[in-house]
């Protein structure tokens, strides 16, 4: 057994960073591909944050325990595994430079409750649209684009964004059912969609009912209604009990013994054609006696079916599998699901079975024939779909205040008062420390970017700053608050740098004031449904109010720790705009900050949007890791398993 003292900060920082430079390069729509080779000599191009990080080799423990929680991160939420380290590294990065005192996880607990919810609640809210009233729809494609996008290649993700929302839409046909119905998805995707290597993207299509990649064993041609059956065990009769010795003592008596055997299986199937029951749907092979006999009745049979395929059928149809109760062949079958078509299905040249089955749920069966060139391509595009589902399950979750900060004397009873935290000097003055790569861009530069962004500010027209006209750019997701009408803003052009996704946005309606919205808010700090636009609009939102928060903080631990995480959250839109022109970040930052202290609407692209539960989510999800890692005293190298303690155990036992 080894042992050795926990890591320090200046090597926690130095593993996530060399975690974050691994799949850095393939973050968002520009990002490239890495190609991973296997032990068995197979080459696959990927852009995936789980796959990156599953694949490499990592030996640190300390950063096994990080790939291991974006990689759980990306499990829960669908999405931000590369983000995750990302941020990571940039947190401990900060933390290091800063040096900390012994108080930092204390005051990182303190500042996801202290500061964070706060600014989730005082300043982010605000600039949050939820979703159009009483549906979710209108967000599907101008979500899943830009999602796809960070997984896939240009040529890929729209199609498979139309495949994935056409989906949705006909699985669940009202907004009701739709939360129950992406979780079903997110679970039984696999069993959901058939991969049909061989043929273009362009050929895939969504079919109504499920698809079982099983050729039928027996195939008795119905039309109209039936109803199927379905069985975990051999429907042939047994001579004896398990484990009973069965004596034959001659062939007549063993020939006999056949007849029997066929008799009862005939019977059996007569009972089932009696019940209207014209589908075997089997888990375990059965014997051919019983293939023979079902041909003879009228009865379909579809055999070796998985336990996933089972169980799918069973939720689908609410029924449980029949079990044949000895002599007793009269009983009425009770459970049997409704079968509306059931044919034979070639994908190629595999032989399937294409049923409908009639859903006792909020699912409306239907199934995915997901098309590609080879193999290895049609599984990248089956795991994005299905990390797919789960990302858009988070637009139905909230984020809720956890501490009343009333009790600490703070009113929220005036939505003007909750937005005007801010100091005057702050309001006068532009800071723009910390805010670029200094890779990128010089201080010079940085300087007379600054200057002429400071010149354009006291202009009072605005039409030199808003140089895209509405009609591109008609989200008006970003509000300001003192304003009594909210109409259509305006875009800056600082998106340009970003890939174009072509995706169409529709239009939220606004029917008051951001004002008046909040008012309604309880202890919701971020509404279902609430989106923002991609490319690093949530990391400069939470970067401003982190750090004019900051500055009004009592605690030094606390206020150092939010400008740690202030910085650190711009490492995100850095590398989204790492591969665009070598000032872009720095316009676009600068431009907005400018925008936010002027309480003006911010610029609004066309490129997609995010959820912004998700994005709160990793956040978090990164402070409690860095938090965990810090944690960390002792490493102790196990060289078995770890043995197990009863809970009656006590410590004085020996």
């Amino acid at each position: 057994m080894a042992v050795a003292a926990g890591p320090e900060q200046p090597r926690l920082w130095q593993e996530a960073a060399a975690l974050a430079g691994a799949v850095r390069g393939a973050l968002g729509p520009r990002g490239g591909r890495a190609l991973l080779l296997r032990p068995t000599g197979e080459a696959m191009p990927t852009r995936d944050g789980r796959r990156l990080l599953e694949a490499l080799s990592v030996e640190p423990p300390a950063a096994r325990v990080m790939a291991a929680r974006a990689c759980s991160h990306r499990a829960a939420t669908g999405d931000g595994a590369k983000s995750f380290v990302v941020l990571l590294a940039a947190v401990l990065g900060g933390l290091r430079a800063a040096s900390a005192g012994a108080g930092l996880r204390r005051a990182l607990r303190d500042f996801e409750t202290q500061v964070l919810e706060r600014v989730a609640a005082r300043g982010l809210r605000r600039h949050l649209r939820p979703a159009p009233p009483g549906s979710l729809e209108p967000l599907l494609e101008p979500l899943l684009e830009p999602y796809l996008g960070g997984r896939l290649g240009p040529g890929e993700r729209r199609r498979l964004a139309q495949l994935c929302a056409e989906m949705c839409r006909r699985c669940a046909p009202t907004a009701a059912a739709r939360p129950q119905v992406l979780r079903l998805l997110g679970r039984r995707f696999a069993e959901l969609h058939a991969a049909v290597p061989g043929l273009p993207l362009a050929s895939s299509r969504v079919l109504p009912g499920i698809v079982l990649r099983r050729d039928f064993a027996a195939y008795c041609p119905t039309d109209g209604e039936l109803r199927a059956l379905l069985v975990t065990e051999p429907l042939q009769p047994a001579l004896t009990a398990p484990g009973v010795e069965f004596v034959v003592d001659s062939e007549g008596q063993y020939q006999a013994s056949l007849r029997w055997i066929a008799k009862r299986t005939e019977a059996l199937m007569k009972h089932l054609q009696s019940n209207n029951v014209k589908l075997l749907l089997s888990s375990v092979k059965q014997e051919e006696v019983v293939i023979c006999c079902a041909k003879l009745y009228g009865v379909s049979v579809v055999e070796c079916l998985s336990s996933e395929e089972m169980a799918l059928i069973s939720e689908i149809s609410g029924v449980s599998p029949y079990t044949p109760v000895g002599d007793n062949m009269d009983r009425e079958i009770i459970e049997t699901a409704v079968v509306t078509f059931c044919q034979p299905l070639l994908l190629v040249s595999k032989r399937c079975v294409h049923i409908g089955l009639a859903s006792v749920c909020a699912f409306q069966p239907h199934c995915l024939i997901l098309c590609g060139p080879v193999d290895g391509v049609n599984k990248q595009h089956a795991a994005a779909l299905q990390e797919a589902f789960t990302m858009l399950q988070q637009l139905f979750k909230t984020v809720d205040q956890r501490q009343d900060w009333k009790a600490e004397g703070e009113s929220q009873s005036n939505a003007s008062d909750v937005y005007t935290w801010r100091s005057s000097a702050t309001q006068k003055q532009l800071v723009i420390e910390n805010t670029c790569n200094t890779n990128q861009v010089s201080e010079c530069q940085l300087k007379a970017l600054s200057d002429e962004t400071e010149r354009k500010i006291s202009e009072p027209d605005r039409s030199d700053l808003l140089v895209h006209n509405q009609k591109n750019h008609s989200i008006p997701v970003l509000v300001a608050h003192n304003t009594d009408t909210v109409t259509t803003c305006e875009c800056l052009d600082v998106g340009k740098g970003l890939e174009k996704m072509s995706c169409h946005i529709v239009p939220f309606k606004q029917e008051k004031s951001c004002a008046g919205v909040t008012q309604d808010y309880s202890n919701c700090l971020i509404e279902a449904g609430s989106v923002l636009p991609v490319g690093g609009y949530f990391e400069i939102l939470l970067h401003y109010y982190i750090q004019d928060y900051a500055k009004h903080c009592q605690q030094s631990e606390v206020t150092t720790v939010s400008n740690v995480v202030a910085d650190a959250l711009l490492s995100i839109p850095k590398a989204l705009y790492r591969t665009a022109e070598r000032d872009d970040f720095t316009k676009f930052y600068l431009e907005a900050i400018n925008l936010l202290r002027k309480n003006q609407p911010l610029p609004v692209n066309n490129e997609g949007l995010e959820s912004v539960y998700c994005k709160y989510q990793l956040v978090t999800s990164v402070l409690h890791c860095v938090t965990e890692l810090l944690s960390i005293d002792l490493v102790i190298g196990i060289r078995r398993p770890l043995q197990k303690t009863e809970d009656c155990d006590s410590e004085d036992d020996t």
